[in-house]
């Protein structure tokens, strides 16, 4: 089996779905074949936090014929909560957590994680944040294709750049993922039509 590539996407979006969105209209998403699982968060964490945050996920989200998928930026590369599943709040991490064991399991997930915390306490230097060290983290998205293969994407908008500590979790994805499933890992960058 070949090692996954990086890829790194250009896609364009309308102006007037960018604009909607920041208005509270999410009926870009809400009408999309997305998972129903992205669908739900991606509405609920756009209306606690409006504007454009969110946008890039739902927009590349209702582009994507899947089979199911999942707002991944949560702390599953480095949290031993992950692994447990203990204190993981039930509406979005259990759920997450779920699909975690279902599709990786525990051993693949636990390889991952020892991946992600010897990077860091080797690399700290270079996982920087402005003056704060920040261990690596998992893209935006994880999602299941038609095809069944796991992709993973980090989606930026007009004005966002890619992290460290961001480009350093894609790269544990894609080289210590240990899953019967191809894996690809992306970032795409969204531009203004």
């Amino acid at each position: 089996m070949s090692e996954p590539e990086l890829l790194n996407e250009f896609m364009p979006y309308p102006e007037t779905l960018l604009h909607a969105w920041e208005n509270g209209d999410y009926s870009m998403l809400k009408n999309s074949k997305a998972s129903g699982y992205i669908k739900k968060i991606l509405v609920h964490k756009a209306k606690l936090r409006p504007g454009r945050r969110f946008f890039g996920e739902a927009y590349i989200a209702s582009k994507i014929e899947m089979k199911q998928g999942w707002y991944s930026s949560f702390k599953w590369l480095t949290s031993d909560k992950w692994l447990s599943g203990e204190g993981l709040e039930p509406k979005f991490e259990k759920p997450f957590h779920y699909a975690l064991m279902k599709y990786f399991g525990v051993e693949a997930l636990t390889g991952l994680q020892g991946k992600a915390v010897s990077l860091y306490e080797t690399h700290k230097e270079m996982l920087t944040d402005g003056s704060k060290h920040r261990k690596p983290v998992a893209p935006d998205l994880w999602i299941i294709d038609q095809e069944g293969r796991f992709r993973f994407i980090e989606i930026k908008l007009p004005g966002d750049t890619m992290r460290p500590h961001q480009i350093a979790g894609l790269a544990l994805i894609q080289r210590y993922l240990k899953v019967p499933n191809p894996v690809s890992v992306s970032i795409v960058t969204l531009y203004p039509r």
